[in-house]
Parts: C-alpha cells; structure tokens; sequence
C-alpha cells in the first residue's frame, strides 16, 4: 500500500530512500556487480569484527570463531546476508516491500539454512513494541545513515536486546573526508555507490552515537575506523575514523566483562 510522505516520516523513513531504493531490488543479491555489491563485500569484514566483539564480552569463547555452528541458539536483529549461515537465529527488518520480496525470494530455495530466518516489513520501533528484550545482539550496519530520526532507531534496539546484550553500529562519519570519499568519489566518480544513496546532513559521528547509547544505558566497548580497497574489494580495519566506523557497545553496566 503506497503510503504519503508525511506517513513515511512518522514511521522514521525517509520517503526519497523508499523510493530509491524499491528499483534496486531486483539486483540486490547480485554480489559481483549489483547495486548492493560493496554492502555484500563487507560480510566477511562484518562477522570478523562481530566474533570479536561476542568473545570480548563472553559470549563466546576463542575457539569458537571458526565453527560453523558458532552463532546458533544467539538470536540476532538486523538486514540479513548471511547470518543465518553460522546458524543464529536471525530476523531480518526492513520497512520496504520490494527488498524484503526479493530477500525472500532469495532464502526459499536454501532448504538448509531458511528455517533460520525470518523476514518481515517493518521498522524497528514498531518491531519493539513486541520483542521486548528478546535478541542478544543487533546488527545497526549502515542503517544510521538513511533515517531521519537516528536517536529513534537506537532507543529502539535499546528495547529489543536483552540485558548484556551487543549492538554494532558501522556507518559513515561527519567528516570532510566521508562526504568527499562517500559521496563526492564513491557516488559520482568511481561509481561503485548507487548516486543518490547517501547525503552527508544524515552522517552521524562516533561521538553522538556513543552519547546517545549511554544514556540508554549502554557502555561502548570498541571503536574502530575501517576502509574499502577498490582493487581487492576488501575492507579492513583502520586508526583512521574520519570516513567511516565500527562501534560496539554492550547493555547494562553490570553484565560488562573487563
């Protein structure tokens, strides 16, 4: 059902990403070249980072990080890619109908791995209201970036994780350099970013991130900066946070490992 701007925004979409985003969905899945191939580049640099950040806090022990089951009975919130392929039970959320038609449409043929996951078209508020304290970790990857409303969508995952759960949050900076690298040069000039998909105003730092989770109790545990090479279609870990960054933070002050 279409829906008017102003019904968007009160559901914290921003109407021009809805419709942006609805003729890409076809090629979602083609990781190789599609529109959605450098956001399918970083799954390998996206559960490296989450291991890490599971073991950190206890959750899990070092030597599970290469098991293929490492992640099962752990029930995660985020936009699936594969996930649910280290058996996490995982729900994958997105307000619009043509992504969430074509993921599954993807997962159906997968009769291994589809009981593992569940996708439903909805925003995160209004998953809240009925998973009250339900997962143990919330994947916030380059979400941030694309709302309206930040502060919204990180009080919501406040209210889903359970107590001594983890969020992860990776989006750009609000820098000079996020928006020249992002925008200016993956946007307009190399191409390899869909134009259009990014607008520096939407940009969050690390800091305000960080700000707004401590006053919902939360205890960032790690912050890194991370870069993208062109050539080997890799990411990787990097001092430097002035483009782009991956942030940890755990729930509730007394479940934290020092």
């Amino acid at each position: 059902m279409l829906q008017s701007d102003k019904e968007l925004l009160d559901r914290n979409i921003l109407p021009s990403e809805q419709k942006s985003f609805s003729p890409l969905a076809k090629d979602w899945w083609n990781k190789k070249n599609g529109p959605a191939c450098v956001i399918h580049d970083m799954n390998d640099f996206r559960i490296k980072l989450i291991f890490d950040y599971l073991i950190s806090t206890g959750v899990l022990k070092p030597w599970q990080r290469n098991q293929p089951d490492a992640l099962q009975g752990l029930k995660i919130l985020g936009k699936p890619w594969m996930w649910w392929r280290l058996k996490a039970q995982m729900t994958g959320i997105d307000p619009n109908e043509d992504l969430i038609a074509v993921a599954k449409e993807h997962i159906e043929p997968q009769k291994d791995i589809r009981d593992n996951v569940v996708y439903l078209t909805e925003t995160i508020e209004e998953h809240c209201e009925k998973f009250s304290n339900y997962y143990d970790l919330v994947i916030c990857s380059e979400v941030l970036d694309h709302v309206p409303d930040r502060k919204s969508i990180l009080v919501a995952a406040s209210k889903v994780l359970k107590n001594g759960g983890s969020i992860f949050v990776s989006t750009f900076n609000k820098t000079f350099w996020s928006w020249f690298l992002a925008i200016v040069c993956g946007e307009y000039i190399l191409r390899v970013i869909p134009r259009g998909s990014h607008h520096y105003n939407m940009f969050i730092s690390p800091q305000e991130v960080s700000d707004i989770l401590k006053e919902l109790n939360f205890k960032t545990k790690s912050l890194k900066g991370f870069l993208y090479n062109l050539i080997t279609r890799k990411f990787y870990v990097h001092n430097w946070i002035g483009f782009s960054y991956a942030l940890h933070a755990v729930k509730g002050k007394e479940n934290l490992i020092e």
